[in-house]
């Protein structure tokens, strides 16, 4: 089981915390500073509050562009695999990989996050969607990616 730490739990951080929480992966977040929302997320996909990450194997930055370097700095010192899954530039993921002290991936998400197959809530997280969520027994494991409505 790997210890991950997601940073942070919006839409699709969430999403992919979820997906780790179900195949066995012991996963957590970082809540200081972070609203309700972010919080009501948190819970809902099963991730831990942590005081910091030291104890984490991975470090997954889910954020928006602009804020990929500020997230890196708020870990500074991490020794693990920091991922920055954030679509940033290149001049970005130098500075990102300038703070990471430990091993540094820079990859990307594409696309939305997963909702339930068969979700008839287009646009809305699934957690917000009382058809979809997980407290209607909708898991991940049954997810697919959203399809783009047609032009």
């Amino acid at each position: 089981m790997t210890r991950i730490a997601i940073l942070h739990p919006g839409q699709m951080g969430a999403a992919v915390g979820r997906a780790l929480v179900e195949a066995g992966h012991d996963v957590g977040w970082l809540p200081e500073g972070r609203g309700a929302g972010t919080r009501r997320r948190a819970e809902e996909a099963g991730l831990t509050a942590l005081d910091d990450v030291a104890d984490r194997d991975l470090v997954v930055s889910v954020c928006p562009p602009a804020a990929a370097v500020d997230t890196a700095r708020s870990v500074a010192g991490f020794s693990g695999l920091y991922l920055d899954a954030n679509a940033v530039s290149p001049g970005t993921a130098s500075e990102v990989a300038a703070v990471v002290a430990g091993s540094y991936v820079d990859g990307g998400i594409v696309g939305p996050p997963p909702v339930p197959r068969g979700c008839s809530c287009p646009g809305r997280a699934p957690a917000r969607s009382p058809r979809c969520s997980p407290a209607a027994g909708s898991s991940p494991s049954s997810w697919t990616a959203r399809r783009p409505r047609p032009r």
